[in-house]
């Protein structure tokens, strides 16, 4: 019973304490969870308004109607700014009031951008010149900025880091997009003043707006370091001049020896023969129209690699090569000579008979 009455006594205080001091104990852990990065979200709508764009009109304004109607799949956020440019082969832009985007008001918008679109003038040819350079602008100083662009795919773009792949889609779907009366849109995502991805659409399919890539993580703030505490000045490693408190005593002479050392004999080394390396061979260019080949430069021969030189027991001539060359020379001359009697013979012959 009596501790039960302790125990009733400490409780209270407990909670007393734990109500006025856990919400300071929780404070600095609250503090130190990193707040979410905040970033301007900005959304720019461009819209073709060259001649041929006239026919695809309906097909672009019910695309623009479905794409406010979900928020554009929800990346549209309250008092996200949305502008509005139209481009032929001229620029437009700030014709159109900024709108601030509110979820209770974008079929409003939507019908007072679609107005705004189909009072334009559609005339003359795509021109995408006139558009990027400023739209490059526009990117480098938003945080986060989405451009939905309708066109018709005529013409060329240059000037982003996606003209390659948007020209083929181009020149591939440009006849079908035509017969079919139906608009190309392009989505651009920029963060921190970088294109990001690009998303190519064909309506009446719904328009694609990827997810942003993740924001980078905040530099953390520099810590302060305290500044070290200089050492101390230590004595120079080199001395100017030697005083005569830091000279070193020169070394005791070595005693001489007492017998000298037997002179033992020494043959003298051969002399270094060194062979000659032999100049590499220099071909003059050919010149020809081809494009020049890449020059090659041949190893340069090392000693001790040259053609070793015939041995002079190799320069005579052999016993049986001399006795088989006597032989020859005997037989040609014995045939010299049996030719020589037998032609004498006949001159004699034929002296007699002429004779009688």
């Amino acid at each position: 019973m009596k501790n039960q009455t302790q125990w009733n006594r400490i409780l209270p205080g407990a909670w007393m304490f734990l109500a006025l001091f856990g919400p300071m104990a929780a404070a600095p852990a609250l503090r130190a969870q990193p707040a979410a990065r905040k970033v301007d979200n900005r959304f720019l709508l461009i819209f073709d308004t060259s001649a041929e764009m006239k026919r695809r009109l309906p097909s672009v304004q019910k695309t623009l109607g479905d794409i406010l109607a979900t928020g554009a799949t929800g990346q549209l956020r309250t008092n996200d700014t949305v502008g509005v440019w139209t481009f032929d082969q001229e620029l437009q832009a700030g014709q159109f009031p900024l709108q601030r985007w509110r979820p209770d008001s974008g079929a409003m918008m939507a019908s007072n951008i679609n107005a705004f679109v189909g009072s334009r003038r559609y005339s003359k040819k795509t021109g995408f010149d006139t558009v990027v350079p400023l739209l490059n602008q526009v990117v480098r100083s938003s945080q986060r900025l989405t451009v939905v662009i309708f066109c018709d795919g005529n013409g060329e773009i240059h000037g982003t880091p996606y003209d390659f792949g948007l020209n083929q889609v181009f020149r591939q779907r440009q006849d079908e997009r035509q017969k079919a009366r139906l608009p190309i849109v392009l989505v651009l995502h920029s963060q921190l003043g970088e294109f990001v991805d690009c998303v190519v659409s064909f309506p009446p399919q719904p328009v694609t707006f990827p997810e942003f890539p993740p924001l980078p993580e905040p530099a953390a703030p520099p810590k302060v370091v305290s500044a070290p505490v200089p050492p101390k000045p230590l004595p120079p490693l080199i001395i100017i001049g030697t005083p005569p408190t830091n000279r070193v005593p020169p070394p005791a002479p070595k005693p001489l020896p007492t017998n000298p050392p037997p002179v033992t004999a020494t043959s003298a080394p051969a002399p270094a023969v060194t062979v000659a390396a032999n100049p590499p061979v220099v071909v003059p260019p050919i010149s020809s129209g081809a494009a020049p080949a890449a020059l090659k430069i041949a190893p340069a021969l090392l000693p001790g690699t040259n053609a070793p030189a015939a041995s002079p027991e190799n320069t005579g001539i052999s016993r049986t090569e001399a006795f088989i060359m006597g032989v020859v020379f005997l037989a040609a001359a014995g045939g010299l000579s049996a030719l020589l009697l037998r032609r004498g013979r006949k001159t004699g012959g034929d002296g007699g008979s002429s004779g009688g």
